[in-house]
């Protein structure tokens, strides 16, 4: 072990400091944050942040200057204590809207141009497959990644999809770059996603991201059904009851 500890890298070891940190850290963090939870100088954080952060491992926010794990990073396995985390928060809340609905209810997060689900909610769900399911899905063929995918800062989007081929799940998939952008621009304006059958040939939904104290999506949730789901008569109905939710959810998380 003494013959081991020798080739420690002193800057790697203190890069995955700062990616722990951030990999538990629920919403955004400042350097000066990063600096004190690592207990290094800011000018070692400063510029291990500047290498991670152009190595895709964390992505920088430049409006609030805040940090957060990048979509790289999320290759090398799910973030399993954040995901449970937002799970065990969210928990109650996710089952009255599947109650109330009569509709299966979905949580997820964003890991680069996927989401993994983290709960799928209904009546007839127990608790043991609540808390075992973690599908992935492409983040721009359904409302959670596309809800998500809105409340991100356009730089993160740009990186996210550099050199990345759309897949056509179903006719109604976005096939390019414009197109998503369009779509998550509308998205922003209304405050809810809807997926017209684009992950799945007659699978529709209601998406309606959660977001942080800076309205940065942190994670999202959503309803699903037949076509029915997206009836202009009770549609709106939907949105609230998600969007009610997504707020309580957020402040649960806050105080904690």
């Amino acid at each position: 072990m003494q013959q081991d500890l020798k080739y420690i890298n002193k800057s790697l070891e203190k890069s995955f400091k700062i990616l722990e940190i951030l990999s538990k850290s629920i919403f955004p963090l400042k350097a000066s944050n990063i600096s004190r939870k690592a207990v290094l100088s800011r000018t070692t954080t400063f510029r291990l942040l500047s290498v991670l952060s152009q190595l895709g491992y964390i992505h920088k926010n430049t409006g609030s200057n805040t940090y957060t794990m990048g979509h790289k990073a999320f290759q090398f396995g799910e973030t399993s204590d954040y995901l449970q985390s937002i799970s065990e928060t969210s928990k109650e809340i996710l089952k009255e809207v599947s109650s109330k609905t009569n509709l299966i209810t979905y949580l997820a997060m964003l890991e680069g141009s996927q989401i993994v689900h983290s709960d799928k909610i209904s009546d007839n769900n127990d608790d043991a497959t609540i808390r075992t399911f973690r599908m992935r899905l492409d983040a721009h063929c359904c409302a959670l990644g596309k809800v998500m995918l809105a409340y991100r800062p356009e730089n993160e989007i740009a990186t996210i999809y550099r050199s990345y081929n759309f897949y056509p799940h179903t006719n109604n998939t976005i096939t390019n770059l414009n197109d998503l952008k369009r779509q998550l621009g509308k998205i922003r304006t209304n405050g809810y996603a809807l997926n017209h059958g684009e992950a799945f040939e007659n699978s529709y939904g209601i998406g309606v991201a959660i977001l942080d104290k800076d309205k940065r999506s942190f994670a999202g949730i959503a309803l699903s059904g037949s076509k029915n789901i997206l009836n202009p008569k009770t549609m709106m109905d939907y949105v609230d009851l998600l969007q009610s939710a997504s707020i309580k959810i957020s402040r649960l998380i806050v105080a904690n």
